[in-house]
């Protein structure tokens, strides 16, 4: 796993802020009130790497409870964006690409790897997978 360590350093940044083990609500893994960051403690090692990540970036930006589509969608791909740098996605794309492969190898959900592509430049996308590759 490439991100087991560097990864979970992000989440230092919570040590002044306080981490509720707690399912915040039926439908909800995790939540923040602006204060505290409540989480489902049955969530997947990766599940929680990636909530904590998430609830971080609405507690740096002043967010407190439910914020609109538009809100969510940009902190979800800032928080791929911190989890997943380009080289660590470039290195496993090299000899993966499905997602699922790729997020059990870089310590995140599927969900994320998927956001992290979606972040990149034309660029970046020819980088991991050159069009040469795809040539029958």
């Amino acid at each position: 796993m490439i991100h087991s360590l560097s990864s979970w350093g992000v989440v230092r940044e919570l040590a002044t802020s306080l981490i509720v083990w707690s399912r915040p609500h039926s439908t909800v893994p995790a939540f923040t009130d602006g204060k505290a960051i409540y989480v489902d403690p049955d969530l997947a090692q990766d599940e929680t790497l990636c909530a904590l990540v998430h609830e971080l970036i609405h507690l740096e930006r002043g967010h407190k409870g439910c914020q609109p589509p538009t809100v969510e969608r940009d902190v979800q791909l800032e928080a791929a964006r911190r989890l997943i740098s380009f080289e660590d996605l470039q290195r496993v794309a090299g000899w993966s690409k499905c997602p699922e492969e790729m997020a059990d190898e870089l310590g995140v959900t599927e969900e994320f790897v998927i956001l992290r592509i979606q972040t990149l430049n034309g660029d970046q996308v020819q980088t991991l997978w050159p069009p040469s590759e795809f040539i029958a």
